[in-house]
């Protein structure tokens, strides 16, 4: 009996110590499973981002052929001229020339997408890197209070039914807290998420402010420098309402409760109606068709917000409850504790 007493008391610091581990790093089972999930969402999203790279590169070298051989044929348009139909050519080589600078600012936009997912998934595996170190630790304290246990107890302990109970409480405590936690990241992650839309959505809603700006100048005879700033200020607004896009198609994937973002249309222009046809009506009507980019921006933004709000809400509860639920496993492990105190002290007495 002597020598029981003298586990308990020796097996005493350390059985605290990894209790107080084990408290620390109970998040991370988790939270590891739902930053996987994450990753596997955001390699779906880059395999299908490089595909549609690959599809633009092609139609882009297609498109600059037709485009080269309208700009540099000079019997087609001597050909043209002799039918007198020199206009039409002229419109033939407008159109290859919009159509390939057309392609070449979405095959732009997309890899700039690309980036920007490129880092999203550093970030991501940064995480789940530090998460399964904190498993790790989690998983060898467990084994290591297994161990501890084990050394005191030997073999089945049938004259301490109540330690018996208390231990399929704990473990029930613990099955409630592990599934609550993992909607709560859920909803974390979800939050996260929509909070990048909500930045992209920001920082879109600066561009179109600024194409709004230089196309009020541009009616007042800003010349072609203005066009230029302000098709750049339409093509860096349309690059982050994509990626809001994504964000939030990547947060309805997390949770049913998310639902996908307004459209919104991007005004474009187009080097015919910009060069060729330049005067105030044309830039009159371009700079109505940026209103209204910049009305369905607002109510989109105005969504994403309402979203993120939502999804805040959301995980303020389900936090809530992890906590309560936290509490009642810490309960519970104590409750096993003292129990198994008890059993040592009648073990040893």
């Amino acid at each position: 009996m002597d020598g029981i007493q003298s586990k308990i008391e020796a097996a005493a610091p350390r059985n605290r110590e990894l209790l107080q581990i084990l408290s620390e790093t109970d998040y991370a089972r988790p939270a590891l499973e739902q930053q996987k999930r994450y990753i596997v969402d955001v390699e779906n999203e880059i395999k299908q981002v490089d595909q549609k790279i690959k599809t633009l590169e092609e139609q882009r070298k297609k498109e600059l052929k037709d485009h080269e051989k309208y700009r540099d044929s000079v019997m087609k348009r001597f050909a043209y001229k002799v039918g007198r139909k020199e206009a039409k050519f002229k419109e033939k080589a407008s159109k290859e020339e919009r159509e390939y600078f057309d392609v070449l600012q979405e095959e732009h936009k997309t890899k700039e997408v690309r980036k920007n997912l490129d880092a999203a998934l550093t970030e991501a595996q940064k995480a789940r890197a530090e998460l399964e170190n904190a498993l790790a630790k989690h998983k060898q304290a467990q084994k290591d209070l297994d161990d501890l246990y084990d050394s005191i107890f030997e073999g089945p302990s049938p004259g301490y039914p109540e330690e018996d109970t208390k231990e399929k409480e704990a473990h029930v405590a613990l099955d409630q807290y592990h599934n609550m936690r993992v909607r709560a990241e859920a909803e974390k992650q979800v939050a996260n998420i929509l909070s990048n839309a909500q930045a992209r959505m920001n920082a879109a809603k600066n561009h179109l402010a600024e194409a709004r700006s230089l196309s009020q100048m541009d009616m007042f005879g800003g010349g072609a420098m203005t066009d230029m700033m302000e098709r750049n200020a339409l093509h860096q607004a349309e690059i982050a309402l994509t990626e809001a896009k994504m964000s939030v198609d990547q947060a309805q994937r997390l949770s049913p409760e998310v639902h996908p973002m307004p459209v919104v249309q991007i005004a474009q222009g187009h080097l015919l109606t910009d060069v060729f046809f330049d005067n105030i009506f044309t830039d009159m009507d371009f700079h109505e068709k940026i209103k209204q980019s910049q009305l369905q921006q607002e109510r989109a933004l105005q969504d994403v917000n309402n979203q993120l709000a939502a999804a805040k809400g959301r995980y303020n509860s389900l936090e809530q409850q992890m906590r309560q639920l936290a509490d009642s496993l810490e309960n519970a492990r104590a409750a096993l504790q003292h129990i198994r105190q008890e059993a040592f002290q009648k073990a040893a007495h």
